[in-house]
């Protein structure tokens, strides 16, 4: 059960800020991917290099603790084929995140903040990646939310995700977090807003920030609609 964009914005730079009320579960969720969604949703998904590995990916969830079926999570970003964590998960209270990409002459670097506006160490995860990652696209690039293409079914969102923003630039955290108090208020968010909903629903996913970037479910199933106050 998940969205996509079959025509992503590029992989660096970006930012991302959406809403996440995450319900306790056992095991993986996805919040979202960069990352290939080839339609053959398995491993191969995943590890699609001809030397088996997985390259071009990044994303941002809770994590299980234990892995793979623990009930308890802590947030992370998933990377590099391993998961690097902070915090443990807050259930049941929403959460307003943020996550930068961006690249450099020392690599590809990555910020996750789960709890703005808290940005100091405890509040984010940071790693930087080797110069080369994310250079080679992957078959079939997509920008996935609510679930993982190459675990289709089994790594859902537990929870609600809303009011999401995606933008073609890496914005400063004092820019982010303007942003995620009304999207299009810094000059940089209103250049770069690539995407925006900040009600989606079953039956609306549409992107109003005018650039037409709309996403498409994969599948039948829907999640249901969220009545409740939100943010």
């Amino acid at each position: 059960m998940r969205f996509r964009f079959t025509r992503p914005l590029a992989i660096y730079p970006a930012t991302y800020i959406w809403r996440a009320l995450p319900r306790r579960q056992s095991g993986y969720y996805t919040a979202f991917f960069w990352g290939n969604d080839d339609g053959l949703d398995d491993l191969r998904t995943f590890v699609w290099t001809h030397q088996g590995t997985a390259d071009a990916y990044y994303g941002a969830h809770p994590y299980p603790q234990p892995p793979p079926s623990g009930s308890k999570h802590r947030w992370e970003i998933s990377i590099l084929q391993d998961d690097l964590l902070g915090a443990p998960v807050d259930y049941g209270r929403w959460h307003v995140q943020g996550f930068r990409a961006w690249p450099s002459p020392l690599g590809k670097h990555h910020e996750f903040y789960w709890d703005l506006p808290l940005t100091s160490a405890p509040h984010r995860i940071t790693v930087t990646a080797p110069e080369h990652w994310g250079d080679a696209l992957p078959p079939r690039p997509a920008l996935t939310w609510g679930d993982a293409p190459w675990a289709p079914g089994k790594e859902v969102w537990h929870g609600v995700l809303g009011c999401i923003q995606v933008y073609e630039t890496c914005l400063s955290v004092d820019e982010m977090m303007q942003e995620a108090r009304l999207p299009g208020s810094t000059r940089n968010g209103r250049q770069s807003l690539w995407y925006l909903n900040t009600g989606p629903t079953p039956n609306d996913i549409a992107d109003r920030s005018g650039r037409g970037n709309h996403p498409e479910w994969v599948g039948p199933e829907r999640p249901m609609l969220w009545t409740q106050a939100a943010y």
